[in-house]
């Protein structure tokens, strides 16, 4: 989408933009913007009036030359700061190869929730388009400064947010599978791109492939692609491709009950996020610890990873992330016997999936709840939160959650007669 609006004052669209990113803070979300200008005077000038509005709103600036960093994706990784946004500059400088990165690893900007403003002349966003289009697909906004900005004009107006890249159905991972797929055997004949550059973009792709052929059930083939992408990055010594790797590895071999096997790829996973500092990565490994150990039965340990985890989530100011671990928490104690201390974190969980808007996590909260009040022999309290979470799962139309409270309900009607 390009905003260019002659109506709209340069001031306007500066608060609009800032908009964009402090929503995309707040709700944990990527943000891929374009700023199009015409000279090096009015981009400074939009820059500093932008700077000022987001250090209100506790966002700071990092400043890119494009031109020195040319693996962009790499860089904006090794930022681990929520509150980060990335001004891209000089990205010509950086051409051909600059673009090669962006193109191949452009899902890792989404993976990675980065909130980035490449700043454009036409001739730039023309070649970008065309020698990088999948990569210029990914775009949110282009918004065009076609005169100096006016830091005092009215505060910003109510925007709708959307991120149309993230994965939301089985066919879109499997498209990106076979993108990935495509981009590999391409990376292969690519003759022209530097040995050290192929190696870091088809690590990744490894990487992401391992990632993408789990949540669909191919534990196999995602251990073949992670092995390959764990040997590369420790080739190229990227160790946060090395946990990355490690951390699908245990996915894989958990979700194939080698639970004890995922245990130990997992602490290493832990330990370089540790190491090279990656908040966001260590509290992913940490809940993935907890849920291996609960399924061992050895729930107290268990119950500290996951405090662990709802720290950092708080930290890091990630309320879906601190949702889903109060409902694991919540579960680590129903399965002990303590329900009423469960009831009170799904209560917590129910309550932040409604404030930031999450229907699923709050139909799972619902449902644990029904559970909890079913085991405690409140009957009637626990068809309402069944019959809540139906209603979730019919709007969402998620067969499992829809197919477990019929048969919740269907229980304890049936019981009543």
């Amino acid at each position: 989408m390009i905003e260019a609006n002659d109506a709209d004052t340069a001031g306007t669209k500066v608060l609009r933009l800032s908009n964009y990113l402090n929503r995309a803070h707040r709700h944990y979300k990527p943000s891929i913007l374009f700023a199009l200008y015409l000279s090096e005077f009015l981009r400074s000038d939009v820059e500093r009036s932008l700077i000022t509005h987001l250090k209100e709103q506790g966002l700071r600036v990092v400043g890119v030359d494009a031109g020195e960093q040319k693996d962009l994706p790499s860089f904006f990784s090794s930022i681990d700061s929520d509150n980060a946004v990335f001004f891209v500059h000089n990205i010509e400088k950086g051409f051909p190869e600059v673009l090669q990165f962006l193109n191949f690893k452009r899902e890792e900007l989404v993976e990675d929730r980065v909130k980035v403003i490449f700043w454009v002349t036409e001739e730039e966003i023309s070649r970008i388009s065309r020698e990088a289009p999948d990569f210029f697909a990914f775009r949110n906004r282009v918004v065009e400064f076609m005169e100096l900005p006016h830091v005092d004009e009215a505060g910003p107006t109510p925007i709708e947010f959307s991120l149309d890249t993230e994965y939301k159905s089985l066919d879109e991972i499997k498209r990106s599978i076979e993108l990935k797929e495509k981009l590999l055997a391409e990376l292969s004949t690519e003759l022209s791109t530097e040995l050290s550059m192929r190696a870091e973009i088809s690590g990744y792709l490894f990487g992401s492939l391992g990632n993408l052929y789990v949540q669909i059930g191919l534990y196999e083939k995602s251990i073949d692609c992670s092995e390959k992408a764990l040997a590369i990055a420790r080739e190229v010594w990227n160790r946060k491709n090395e946990g990355n790797a490690l951390g699908n590895l245990g996915n894989a071999y958990s979700s194939l009950g080698q639970v004890e096997k995922a245990i130990e790829y997992y602490e290493e996973a832990l330990e370089i996020a540790i190491e090279i500092g990656n908040t966001s990565v260590a509290g992913n490994t940490l809940g993935n610890l907890g849920n291996a150990y609960s399924s061992l039965g050895q729930v107290e340990k268990a119950i500290g990873y996951y405090k662990d985890v709802l720290a950092i989530a708080e930290v890091m100011g990630a309320a879906s992330v601190a949702g889903n671990t109060l409902g694991n928490l919540g579960n680590a104690y129903s399965s002990l016997g303590q329900v009423e201390k469960a009831i009170a974190y799904y209560e917590e969980a129910l309550e932040i999936a409604k404030d930031i808007g999450t229907m699923s996590g709050e139909g799972n909260a619902l449902g644990n709840l029904g559970n909890a009040y079913s085991s405690l022999g409140q009957v009637e309290k626990a068809i309402e939160y069944y019959e809540e979470a139906l209603y979730i799962g019919r709007e969402l139309k998620d067969p499992i959650l829809i197919n477990f409270c019929e048969q919740k309900l269907k229980s304890l009607k049936n019981s009543g007669d």
